[in-house]
């Protein structure tokens, strides 16, 4: 009996150390849960780290592409990795078991319900129906532009940039979408070295660097999408830029897409837009980036010599709110005709940046 009694003691011991043990290890890395800020860090060749609210650094070892955005502000659960040691000698090496963009805005602000537009619920239906469809395709054009892009700049990794090889690359993503007008590549100081076609030669040599999204891109290698803007040739477009690398993958400049955003969205909306609604397309701020529809042409008669904004003098929602319905008024600052008219909207994104589809009758 006292050998049998030993004998027990012994597993319950073994058993109540393993538990013990076990316990242990589980308490040194608990998930933890934080809001930081994506950074950028140039050194040890340039890696990503994210900054709690708090101050702590944290070294993620598996930050995918489309978080790798300096000054991005994230959510993030994960786990404290102490068995890895890292080069970048920088913050705590941190696995992500999740992780999604932080909105500074509470979620009652992210819909917004107005007035009572007074349409029939066939009428809503019709509208919220339209808005579906014209999210989805102006959606499905943008990523196809911007699939194009990517595709040539995978072409151009590790191409002699300094050769004038560079202008078939940039014919042809020209002719793959009808909405791009000109192609560049643009070297790591900022300054246009290649564009097709011909017409704007004289840009060569220029200094792009002031372009804010092209300022991004040089801080963060990523792809990206700039506002509305005036080009430095003169000319009102919007573009996407992705960066471009060296067979070391390292960058080594940068490849531009330029287009007419009213056309992009013309031939997004062709197959869509009823006879019964306005289909219009802005930024936040209310810049008008193209339209589909007899009374949305009426309100905003082309203009290619200027941009065009629809008028946030009251404040709008769809400036704050990216999504919901109210009794708005539209037209241009210099164009008000004071006429209220029932809205919907939603808002699609490429490379973080917003544009606000309203559907309106």
């Amino acid at each position: 009996m006292i050998q049998s009694a030993v004998s027990v003691g012994v597993i319950v011991l073994t058993l109540s150390l393993i538990c013990a043990s076990g316990c242990i290890a589980q308490e040194t890395t608990p998930e933890i849960s934080f809001t930081g800020e994506i950074v950028y860090m140039d050194l040890e060749g340039g890696f990503y780290g994210i900054i709690s609210s708090e101050g702590t650094n944290y070294l993620p070892l598996d930050l995918s592409d489309e978080f790798r955005k300096d000054g991005l502000k994230v959510d993030v659960s994960g786990t404290i990795d102490q068995d890895v040691m890292t080069i970048q000698m920088w913050g705590k090496p941190f696995r992500i078991n999740s992780i999604s963009v932080h909105s500074d805005m509470p979620e009652s602000k992210t819909w917004y319900e107005g007035q009572e537009t007074g349409l029939s619920p066939d009428e809503k239906l019709g509208m919220t129906t339209l808005l579906l469809k014209s999210s989805s395709s102006l959606m499905t054009t943008l990523n196809e532009y911007d699939a194009e892009v990517a595709k040539v700049a995978l072409e151009l990794k590790g191409k002699n940039l300094q050769t004038s090889e560079l202008d078939s690359y940039l014919e042809k993503l020209i002719q793959k979408n009808n909405g791009v007008y000109a192609a560049s590549i643009i070297d790591r100081s900022g300054t246009i070295i290649a564009i097709y076609p011909d017409s704007h030669q004289e840009s060569v040599g220029k200094d792009a660097s002031s372009q804010l999204a092209i300022k991004s891109v040089k801080t963060n290698p990523v792809p990206g999408m700039s506002d509305y803007i005036e080009t430095i040739e003169g000319e009102h477009a919007i573009f996407i830029v992705h960066p471009l690398y060296s067979s070391s993958l390292s960058v080594t400049g940068y490849l531009t897409a330029l287009y007419k955003p009213d056309i992009l969205v013309e031939e997004a909306l062709r197959s869509v837009h009823d006879n019964e609604n306005s289909i219009l397309v802005i930024q936040p701020d209310g810049t008008i980036i193209g339209y589909a529809g007899l009374a949305a042409g009426t309100l905003f008669p082309a203009d290619t010599n200027q941009t065009r904004n629809i008028s946030m003098n009251d404040n709008l929602p769809i400036a704050s709110y990216p999504a919901g319905y109210d009794m708005i008024t539209l037209g241009t600052e210099s164009s008000i005709d004071n006429i209220e008219y029932p809205v919907y909207w939603t808002s699609i994104f490429l490379h973080h940046n917003p544009w606000r589809i309203l559907v309106f009758k």
